[in-house]
């Protein structure tokens, strides 16, 4: 099973949030730390690499926060989960002595379990990588339960 890190899932919180309040207003990391229970000094961390990346910009003062520099739409979810991880595979080859992974088939031409995995794994991380942060977004608020990344319902 493919797991993503904590620092990944919670900088997807983050552009997820901001997506949410694109061209309304900057949001404060105090805030999604308070929505998420999240620390905000973890969340500056995050914010900060994601900052330098150039997908998020900062405004300073008493009404600053973090904004996406650009449409949700033309954001690529490849070009957040590459900030913080160094790829991604399914593991499917048993664990060699201690339980280590080597990332490595043994058998790459003969294993037939190996290859789809590979494959499938592939497949699935471009089309992660590939989906805008407004498609994946979309995905969330499919799925039922309210609205995405803490968006406040208004009635």
């Amino acid at each position: 099973m493919i797991r993503f890190l904590r620092r990944e899932d919670y900088a997807i919180v983050i552009v997820g949030v901001l997506a949410h309040a694109y061209k309304k207003r900057p949001v404060p990391l105090s805030e999604i730390a308070k929505e998420y229970a999240i620390s905000s000094l973890f969340l500056r961390n995050l914010a900060n690499e994601l900052r330098d990346a150039g997908v998020i910009k900062a405004i300073e003062g008493k009404d600053g926060g973090y904004y996406l520099t650009k449409d949700p739409r033309r954001i690529k979810m490849g070009e957040i989960l590459r900030i913080f991880s160094k790829g991604r595979d399914i593991i499917c080859c048993p664990a060699g002595k201690k339980g280590h992974h080597k990332r490595r088939c043994p058998k790459p031409k003969s294993c037939l379990a190996g290859n789809a995995w590979r494959q499938l794994n592939k497949e699935f991380i471009d089309r992660v990588h590939n989906l805008s942060l407004q498609a994946f977004l979309e995905y969330k608020s499919s799925a039922g339960g309210g609205p995405p990344f803490g968006g406040k319902t208004t009635s």
